[in-house]
């Protein structure tokens, strides 16, 4: 594992637009998303467009070592209730362990700390069980279902509602940068 500091977290600029589309529209990611159809350059250049124009939004690239290889969005920022939802998604092929549990901690410690959150919610399809385990490990729990929200594959799923607090994610975060601090210096102890 590489060290924390060689990731990090930046605006999505014009000239990221081909990477995330070709993520977006892979079988892989649109799998797993409530909308799963492939989406146009026409439609995703709306979507940037959008993005810049609408202050409830904030999107993000996933860096390691200056090379992208991951997407935040966060939606609905509620900045009255200090609240918002988020997706993402690692857009290469997650080789590298860890990558998504760094993600997490950059992502919810923005959201937290700089953008002053107290409360993040994520809608995660009831099938895809690593998403689900992925936000309990960050801390979030399950506080409700939609049951049969959405069809998918010709049959009705559920939408698992999970919440995180800012409280929450501040003690749930120190373990989780020691594991990835201890697994960093046993991996570069190896080299």
């Amino acid at each position: 594992m590489s060290r924390i500091e060689d990731f990090e977290l930046k605006d999505i600029e014009l000239k990221d637009l081909d990477i995330l589309l070709s993520w977006r529209n892979t079988e892989r990611i649109r799998s797993v998303m409530i909308n799963d159809e492939i989406i146009t350059s026409s439609q995703h250049a709306q979507w940037f467009k959008s993005l810049k124009d609408d202050p409830t939004k904030i999107a993000k690239l996933f860096l390691y070592k200056n090379a992208p290889v991951g997407f935040i969005q966060f939606t609905n920022i509620n900045k009255l209730n200090r609240t918002c939802e988020w997706g993402f998604y690692i857009g290469e092929n997650p080789t590298q362990r860890g990558l998504g549990t760094i993600m997490g901690i950059l992502a919810l410690d923005y959201l937290f700390k700089e953008l002053k959150m107290r409360k993040l919610n994520a809608f995660i399809l009831d099938f895809n069980i690593i998403s689900i385990n992925y936000h309990k490990k960050l801390g979030f729990i399950e506080e409700g279902r939609l049951l049969k929200h959405y069809i998918k594959n010709k049959s009705f799923i559920d939408l698992v509602l999970m919440g995180l607090f800012k409280e929450t994610w501040y003690k749930q975060s120190e373990q989780l940068k020691k594991e990835v601090f201890r697994d960093s210096e046993r991996d570069n102890n190896r080299e």
